[in-house]
């Protein structure tokens, strides 16, 4: 066991860092990093590898564009929904309890979901899939770093995010594999295809998720803060044996919280929910809080609005720049591809709609999987290096996001489209600011309200990513340029938010 260093005395009653400290740092801590790792990695790929479905699925459940539009927002509406409901079980009832229900829940629809005999009944059940998965947004990082020092928590918290930042590569490889697969079972009045097993296989780590969570704790901090301390106490000195110490060296006898204790877990109510969420919009949080949830709009509606919508970004620029003349720039071939409207569905949104008496073809495009995957992969190598500069998380929101505004302002005044596109790249390194911004949701508020600020916050997020991606599609042919400035003014934006954020924590 490391960093748990040497206690010769009994220590009567302590506070909760400092007896957290003492629990060290070792298995424990990596077990339940890889098992909220798990989790996030499953709700990724419940939520955003939707789109590959929906792509496989096309002809076999018959889906015009407005449809796949439709099934495709049901995960944003899912989180929408469940988000505020989340936060508030994970703050009140337990935030291991909510994942166990929500990733079991999550994992039966996403599996039911496989065998969906139409595109409608598919929506519902992603719908129901992903307004579950979705409590992971919040209570992993809650869980996890209530469970862990104050030495390795920003640390661990950013490592989270290179979980989301791999999903993209894993969905896309499995695409690959298994929709190259040649097979039609009739089962059940459906027609059992490629995709379906693609289905049931992206489903798998939600039931993997649940099953490792078993094997750990209620968070002590949570259990201390509703009163129940000599649970707390029990579950630190589990911690403190998973890391290597002995039962009967564990020197802590009972605890208390800095910010105090709710001592009760009120009964539900619009009153409860009231009590649970007003402080967040009060002094002295109020202000903290504003500048979150500015910094959560900014940094989603940033790269969300782009990320979604990259396979098709993607396809059409390399379309576009097959056939252009030299000195045309970035936002140049999206303008020619505006006159040529054969090479704009492409990508995700490509409709491959079987003449009838043929068989029904459920492949994915070989450049939509490289290019997804390359994507996914370099940025989770990036997020695990930046992760190691956790200290200066501060200083690290306001470089990434300067550079990513500055990047944005240059894409399409280089002169040149390939430049402009790796511009383009270093402006979606946005995304390394969200583990900052769940890691503050965590520091700067009390135990009693960190879930529900969390879910909140993701209600933000998935409000201004769907608005800004139906903006951004909107706009990103004829006017390409005013679309890429705006959004490089509101990085500034953020920028200047973040330098107002306070260094310390609770």
């Amino acid at each position: 066991m490391s960093n748990k260093g040497h206690v010769s005395k009994s220590a009567d009653k302590v506070s909760y860092e400092e007896a957290l400290d003492l629990t060290g740092h070792g298995r424990y801590n990596y077990g339940l990093l890889f098992a909220c790792f798990m989790i996030i990695i499953a709700m990724g790929i419940d939520i955003f590898g939707l789109g590959i479905i929906a792509t496989a699925a096309t002809c076999d459940l018959q889906m015009t564009i407005k449809e796949i539009g439709v099934l495709s927002s049901m995960p944003f509406a899912g989180i929408i929904v469940m988000s505020y409901p989340w936060g508030y079980l994970s703050d009140t009832r337990g935030r291991k309890l909510v994942l166990m229900y929500a990733m079991c829940g999550s994992f039966i629809s996403a599996v039911l979901s496989s065998l969906a005999p139409s595109w409608q009944v598919l929506a519902a059940l992603r719908f129901i899939s992903s307004a579950m998965s979705s409590a992971a947004e919040s209570a992993t990082y809650a869980l996890l770093g209530e469970c862990c020092n104050s030495r390795s928590r920003a640390r661990y918290m950013l490592l989270m995010t290179s979980a989301l930042m791999l999903t993209p590569t894993l969905y896309y490889i499995w695409g690959y594999f298994i929709t190259k697969l040649d097979f039609s079972i009739p089962l059940l009045g459906i027609v059992y295809r490629p995709w379906r097993l693609l289905t049931l296989v992206m489903a798998l780590p939600l039931g993997i998720g649940a099953l490792l969570l078993y094997f750990f704790s209620e968070s002590p901090k949570f259990l201390a803060n509703v009163g129940r301390s000599q649970e707390a106490v029990d579950a630190l000195k589990r911690i403190y044996v998973g890391n290597g110490g002995k039962p009967e060296n564990f020197p802590v006898r009972e605890i208390y919280l800095e910010e105090g204790s709710k001592e009760a877990v009120p009964e539900f109510s619009l009153h409860s929910l009231w009590t649970q969420i007003a402080p967040l919009f009060q002094p002295p949080l109020l202000w903290r809080t504003l500048l979150l949830y500015y910094l959560t709009f900014v940094i989603y509606i940033a790269n969300n609005s782009f990320a979604i919508i990259l396979p098709t970004i993607l396809n059409v620029f390399f379309t576009s720049y097959a056939s252009s003349s030299a000195g045309a720039g970035f936002c140049d071939l999206f303008r020619m591809a505006g006159e040529d409207n054969t090479t704009v569905l492409a990508g995700h949104d490509r409709i491959s709609v079987a003449k009838e008496g043929s068989e029904c073809s459920g492949s994915i495009e070989d450049n939509t999987i490289w290019a997804g995957c390359a994507h996914g992969l370099s940025f989770f190598l990036l997020n695990a290096l930046i992760s190691q500069c956790a200290g200066r998380r501060k200083v690290l929101s306001i470089s990434i996001l300067l550079v990513a505004a500055a990047a944005a302002f240059v894409i399409d005044n280089t002169g040149e489209a390939i430049s402009g596109l790796i511009f383009f790249y270093i402006f979606l390194t946005t995304a390394m600011v969200f583990g900052v911004v769940s890691s503050y949701f965590v520091d700067l508020y009390p135990t009693s309200y960190r879930g529900m600020v969390a879910c909140l916050g993701m209600m933000v997020a998935r409000l201004s990513a769907f608005a800004g991606t139906n903006l951004i599609s909107s706009n990103m042919i004829e006017h390409c340029s005013v679309a890429i400035y705006s959004i490089a003014g509101l990085v500034i934006s953020g920028a200047v938010a973040a330098a107002l954020l306070p260094v310390g924590a609770l």
